[in-house]
């Protein structure tokens, strides 16, 4: 007969407790519900809870994931404005406004039958190779001298974020619905 505890359990697959570990099995038979929850909450918590230098490894990997671009933070967004008397009525486009360092990039959702674009402005105005990404797909397009585009937008709604590159400068804005 094959011990257990030392070289498998009985299907030939490594057995992940110990002794000690199948007697403290056996008492908990014997507690009632609440005391069994509460062994089963310290277990998870020993087996759950990532080691403290894990935590901070993922922390400094995270802040590494744009290291070539500026954030762009949403700065406007008229969809949660207060709206304004006699400036906004149903069924305007919704207009976006970001911010980072000197660029400030403005865009219109334009969402009409058929067809969903992002129009926008850089200020100050330029070229710049534009990238729209989300989840699934990418849409690529350019700004003009002025600064200005237009992006055609996959359908549906979706989260965001817009890359723009001019030159070694890149700036990409917070991912935002649209």
């Amino acid at each position: 007969m094959v011990d257990d505890s030392t070289s498998g359990g009985p299907d030939g697959l490594d057995d992940p407790t110990t002794p000690d570990d199948r007697d403290e099995l056996g008492e908990l038979g014997e507690l009632d519900d609440d005391a069994l929850l509460a062994a089963l909450a310290g277990v998870l918590e020993r087996v759950s809870t990532p080691p403290p230098e894990v935590l901070e490894a993922a922390a400094g990997l995270f802040t590494w994931r744009t290291v070539d671009a500026e954030l762009a933070e949403l700065d406007y967004d008229s969809l949660v404005a207060p709206p304004e008397l006699g400036v906004r009525a149903a069924g305007q486009p919704r207009i976006l406004t970001f911010e980072a360092g000197g660029l400030t990039v403005e865009v219109e959702v334009d969402d009409v039958p058929g067809a969903r674009r992002l129009i926008g402005q850089l200020t100050p105005p330029g070229r710049a190779d534009l990238e729209l990404r989300t989840a699934a797909d990418a849409v690529v397009g350019r700004a003009d001298e002025l600064g200005r585009f237009v992006l055609d937008l996959p359908a549906g709604k979706l989260r965001s974020s817009l890359r723009i590159r001019r030159g070694e400068d890149v700036t990409e804005t917070a991912w935002v619905p649209l």
